[in-house]
């Protein structure tokens, strides 16, 4: 009987009609062994589940292979075992908790540190973060539920928290913003702090208008503070944390303004941030948004090239970004 090795029956069932170079057929024999090996073991993994039977066994399949082939069995046989109202009480406990936006952020943040990718740092909780979540909860032998009770929110918290006192002089919302005296490329900052934070305050130009107000009253309710659309001193420095800013370089302000003066649109923005990824400054996102991830790409593009490392573009490093990608 005639045998054929490993690498002729993958070739010939990816259909290849000519030798294919040594390492890049090595490459794809790697990326196919890989695959059925994962395979394998999620198929394992859920029979393990299915035997034991139990609500424990199928989250913590579930928690190990978030996208496994067997992830919507594995979600039919809890609630079949009536682990769905048991999550519903999770649920219904964590929002007991009354945690606030800038505490979801931080808990994100901290679970990305440990190791349990949230895929995103923006104060909404997903399948993603719900998903790191569970995944904690099972490595701490907690109960895995997706959810965090009061215990669990210190840990992940570490008392670092801090919700800002209210402002109570007295003076109206618009007096107290007005006695900041905020510069227009404060104002330009502030607008992109808090679309970075997934609040839209549209073009940031530093001209507050109707949208602006509308972005600061929604971030003002997320965090639980009066809804006036005008800042305090305490905000400001609130949201600066929450969208991770660092005390701008000098000359930064007058970078930042210059920058909103290129009108760069949505579509601009996510392009740049793929060249950035390319040239090999990770900008953690391709949204549009130039959040702080991207403006650390930026300035570490800038000071590669030599120029003062601001975070902000100028039109003739959006060209020479542009060049340096391919055009």
């Amino acid at each position: 009987m005639r045998t054929f090795t490993l690498p002729l029956i993958l070739a010939a069932t990816l259909g290849v009609a000519a030798p294919a170079p040594a390492q890049d057929l090595e490459d794809v024999i790697g990326g196919i062994a890989q695959s059925l090996i994962q395979q394998e073991l999620d198929k394992n993994a859920y029979l393990a589940a299915q035997e034991a039977n139990t609500a424990a066994a199928y989250r913590d399949y579930l928690a190990k292979f978030p996208k496994g082939a067997y992830r919507a069995n594995a979600e039919r046989a809890l609630e079949r075992l009536g682990a769905s109202t048991e999550a519903s009480s999770a649920a219904q406990a964590e929002a007991r908790l009354g945690i606030t936006f800038s505490q979801r952020v931080a808990v994100q943040r901290e679970l990305t540190r440990l190791g349990y990718r949230t895929y995103g740092t923006d104060g909404v909780w997903g399948r993603n973060t719900r998903t790191a979540i569970a995944t904690w909860q099972r490595d701490r032998g907690d109960k895995v539920t997706g959810y965090v009770t009061e215990a669990q929110l210190r840990v992940l918290l570490r008392g670092a928290v801090v919700t800002p006192p209210p402002d109570d002089s007295g003076a109206s919302p618009v007096a107290v913003e007005a006695a900041l005296k905020l510069t227009r490329s404060q104002r330009v900052d502030i607008q992109r702090q808090l679309s970075s934070l997934g609040f839209d305050t549209g073009v940031a130009d530093g001209l507050w208008g109707s949208k602006t107000r509308g972005a600061i009253m929604a971030w003002q309710k997320a965090n639980r503070q009066s809804q006036t659309g005008y800042v305090t001193a305490a905000q400001v420095k609130l949201i600066a944390q929450q969208a991770g800013s660092v005390k701008p370089a000098p000359g930064t302000s007058n970078a930042a303004l210059e920058e909103s003066l290129l009108q760069l649109t949505l579509s601009e923005r996510m392009d740049l941030q793929r060249r950035l990824n390319r040239l090999g400054y990770e900008t953690l996102r391709t949204d549009g948004t130039f959040g702080p991830g991207t403006r650390r790409a930026i300035a570490e593009w800038q000071a590669d090239e030599g120029e003062p490392a601001t975070g902000y573009l100028t039109a003739d490093q959006v060209r020479l970004i542009r060049v340096e990608t391919g055009g």
